[in-house]
């Protein structure tokens, strides 16, 4: 079965629409013409197999002073938070993660906009 990988064109939108309505209703459609690269792979008789893109999106990495007061730290992640949506807004990225093994942090960042979103997983590329 030879496969081909080609980039998504605005023609194709209405049938990953229609799979994506099919198999994913449950999640967003992607913003495949807003992404740095988007593609179509294709089998034998030009089926559509699997689309994809790749988009920007930030990890927001804080070390924290943990001799301080909660209340300092709240204050202070409030803070990083802004600075980082401002970062993201400079560069037109769409979603920011936050990844946290500490549950007062997690329910700080909850309060303050941030949702739970399924178990991500990372590649790290260079």
């Amino acid at each position: 079965m030879a496969l081909k990988i080609r980039g998504l064109e605005l023609k194709d939108v209405s049938e990953l629409r229609k799979l994506h309505d099919q198999y994913y209703a449950h999640y967003e459609f992607p913003p495949f013409l807003d992404c740095l690269n988007a593609f179509i792979i294709e089998d034998e008789t030009s089926e559509i197999v699997m689309a994809g893109s790749v988009e920007k999106t930030a990890e927001i990495m804080l070390v924290t002073n943990k001799a301080k007061s909660e209340f300092q730290i709240g204050k202070a992640l409030v803070e990083a938070q802004r600075c980082a949506m401002f970062t993201c807004g400079i560069h037109h990225i769409r979603d920011a993660y936050a990844f946290t093994d500490n549950p007062h942090y997690a329910r700080h960042l909850i309060k303050h906009g941030f949702i739970e979103t399924d178990k991500a997983l990372k590649l790290r590329v260079r």
